[in-house]
């Protein structure tokens, strides 16, 4: 177990390095910096104010610096937010994203697998035709276009619930739902799929045998094998829908990190790019390290390390 922890930590700084490596090149291979835009600026401000933050360096002493930084767990201080650092912009801002980002993820658990293991119980009836109806259209649909239909339903024509900001519960209900509607759909197809292949099992035909409740071999014997699959997507899935919010963080105007990283590509601002990035990276490795870590909880079946199933 600790010799498969180490590994694993080992694999996600080698995957954090790549990541903030490829980013930083991609970065500074793209035509102007982050003071290139402003208007009217004599070249011998524009080389002060490039100096003062090592940007005249040789790229690479640039990349040598940053990495040094990274190492400490500084970020740098940000090109366009003067004063702030981006340490203190990602400490600020992500509690709203992550508190956005879990409400969709609950729900998307809450509502999907529920209703997976209802339409895999009513496989080929109207209650499974109209979950995957409903499913089909919630994959579709992009998020944002979900949003702007709420918006203009819910909150403009019928004024149920408000447009934007970040106040109370209901200020919550939008941006949740717009967010949590394509995973939500994808978590009960993935749930029924999966739970029609676990009651083919012959595990289950004895059960049934044995003259075993339908509630019985549904969430004692057939769920938790039929659950692997959902867990294992809850890692890039948890991952997806915090960066899948900067666009709804946007729409709702919601104050998270989505609006610093959409303003930090149009300004150029290279430190928040990579700081934002390497931060969602390590909660994409985080998340899938944890499902690795939960399977064995499932299904003692599965050894962590070199083994096999059994």
């Amino acid at each position: 177990m600790f010799g498969y922890l180490i590994k694993r930590v080992a694999n996600a700084l080698i995957v954090l390095w790549v990541v903030t490596t490829i980013t930083f090149i991609l970065m500074h291979s793209i035509p102007g910096g982050p003071f290139t835009a402003e208007k009217k600026i004599p070249p011998a401000v524009q080389a002060n104010i490039e100096a003062r933050y090592k940007l005249n360096d040789p790229l690479i002493i640039q990349y040598k610096d940053y990495m040094i930084n990274l190492a400490h767990g500084d970020l740098g201080p940000s090109f366009k937010y003067l004063g702030r650092s981006v340490n203190e912009i990602i400490e600020e801002n992500v509690p709203v994203s992550f508190e956005l980002g879990i409400e969709s993820v609950i729900l998307s658990i809450i509502v999907g697998v529920p209703a997976g293991i209802w339409a895999a119980v009513r496989r080929n009836r109207w209650q499974d035709r109209v979950i995957n109806f409903i499913t089909t259209l919630g994959i579709a649909v992009p998020g944002f276009v979900l949003a702007a239909l709420l918006v203009d339903i819910l909150a403009i024509k019928l004024g149920l619930l408000p447009a934007n900001m970040w106040r109370d519960w209901t200020s919550r209900i939008l941006p949740v739902l717009a967010l949590s509607a394509m995973p939500m759909a994808f978590i009960t197809r993935l749930t029924r799929s999966s739970m029609l292949d676990v009651l083919g099992q012959d595990f289950i035909k004895t059960a049934k045998a044995k003259g075993l409740s339908q509630f019985n071999i549904l969430f004692k014997h057939a769920l938790p094998n039929a659950v692997i699959p959902v867990v294992t997507y809850l890692g890039p899935l948890t991952a997806g829908i915090l960066t899948g919010s900067f666009v709804i963080e946007n729409i709702f105007a919601i104050p998270g990190l989505g609006k610093y990283f959409v303003t930090s590509i149009y300004n150029r601002d290279y430190t928040v790019i990579l700081g934002i990035t390497i931060f969602y990276s390590a909660i994409v490795i985080f998340m899938n390290m944890l499902v690795d870590l939960i399977y064995p909880l499932l299904d003692p079946r599965i050894k962590l390390g070199d083994k096999e199933v059994e």
